[in-house]
Parts: C-alpha cells; structure tokens; sequence
C-alpha cells in the first residue's frame, strides 16, 4: 500500500475539519460530536468515508471493470433526475435533499466519468487516432459536464476539462491541447481587461473631449474610433493616457 499517499490524505481530513470546526466555533456549544453542529455533521462524514475506503479496498478490481457503464449511466440518470428535482440554493441546483441529507451528484459523476473512460480505453482495438473512439470518449466526459452546467455549477463542471491531459498522454494531437489553454487564456485576459475595447478612444462619447479636437484629427472620427495609420503604434497610450496632450503632435 501506498502509506504516504494514505498518511497525506489523513493529514488533510484532519486539518480541512480543524478549519470548519475553527470557523464554526460557538461557546454555546462547543462539542465535537454533535452531528447537529456543521463539524459534529463532517465529522460523521469523514468516519463514514472511512468504512467506504475499506469496502472499495476489500473489492475485487474485476468488479468496477464488469460495473464501469452501469454506475455511469446511473449516476447521468442522477444527474438529470437533479437538473429538475434540486432546490434552488443561491442560484445552484444541483444539491439534492433528502431530509437530513444533502447530496451533490456532480461528486459522485467524476469518478464515474473516470471509470467508464478507463473501461472504454482498455477495451481490444481502442485507437484515440481513430475518429469513431475519439468522439466516444468525447461524449463519455462531455455528456456529464454539459449536465451538470444545466445545474448552475460550472465550478463543478470545469474539472472535466482535465481529462484532455489523460487523452493527451492517451495520444491525442497536441494541438488541440494548445487549442484549450490558450482559449482558457484569452478568456482570463478577456474578463481582466474589459473594460479596454482595443479600436476604441477612452474618450469616445464624453463631453471632456473638444469637438474642435475631434474634428481636426487626422485619425479619430467623430464617434472617437481609430481610422489611421498611426494607430498601431500608439494603440497602448489610446487606452493608458489620459488627456490628448500626451499624444505626439504628429498625431493630433
């Protein structure tokens, strides 16, 4: 058995419920072990998780291959069964209550996931150049995350995303790798620099700018948009400067 990967995880447990318990703390009722308390409740799941590692152990591993498909499409049962059936908490619905229980799908659909894709790559003749398996795999991770997005959990749904990198080492063309990172980056850049409209003068639309200045530049319109050669070199200062005295004469 691997014991530092088991030591690390109990290391983690522990410090994860040392920080609910920390955080919930209340001097009316300081107790451990009451599972009506947030960490009385976690602590109850934590001994519960337990005894489901020790039966996953004590399995034979024929038995997720021969059950792969049937946990998965029980658990996409569960999925849609979800989208309509779980209550609205703040604005997500995919955690569904069962009196005094509560229990998000999504969880139990990444390992699912995880063990049909592994079942349908060790079957004989599986090739990912072959375009037929390719899109079977794709819709096996593809078919979950779109669901659980229907939920409003798009946290949730972009750890799916991971399973590029195991198609990647599986021999997927690298290109469609660097395909979704740098989509991924210019979606970070996009939401970090929004408010810059590359093209556009910040000035445009504002009272604070002369209309004797717009109307004798040689590269702004009326409507404050860029229509001359010098842009390219001062596109930067368009959206940093603030006044249009800091422009080159050139360019006024």
């Amino acid at each position: 058995m691997d014991w530092f990967t088991i030591v690390l995880y109990i290391i983690l447990v522990v410090a994860g419920w040392f920080s609910i318990y920390g955080a919930s703390y209340g001097f009316d009722s300081p107790s451990f072990f009451d599972i009506t308390s947030r960490p009385g409740s976690q602590l109850m799941w934590i001994a519960l998780s337990f005894v489901i590692i020790f039966v996953i152990l004590m399995l034979d591993s024929s038995v997720y291959d021969i059950f792969a498909y049937f946990i998965y499409a029980a658990v996409i049962l569960l999925l849609v069964a979800t989208i309509f059936m779980a209550p609205d908490i703040k604005g997500s619905h995919s955690w569904l209550v069962l009196g005094p229980l509560r229990l998000q799908p999504a969880e139990f659909a990444k390992f699912a996931t995880a063990l049909a894709v592994s079942k349908l790559m060790n079957t004989y003749g599986f090739k990912l150049s072959n375009r037929k398996d390719f899109m079977r795999v794709m819709m096996l991770f593809l078919l979950p995350m779109i669901l659980i997005m229907l939920q409003k959990e798009t946290g949730s749904a972009l750890v799916y995303l991971a399973f590029f990198l195991v198609l990647y080492r599986e021999g997927m063309s690298g290109y469609v790798l660097l395909t979704g990172i740098c989509a991924i980056v210019f979606f970070i850049i996009g939401l970090k620099y929004a408010s810059v409209t590359v093209g556009v003068s910040p000035w445009a639309n504002s009272s604070s700018v002369p209309s004797s200045w717009l109307s004798r530049s040689p590269w702004l319109e009326s409507d404050g948009r860029t229509i001359s050669r010098c842009f390219t070199c001062w596109a930067s200062r368009l959206s940093l400067s603030s006044s249009p005295e800091s422009f080159p004469s050139s360019c006024r």
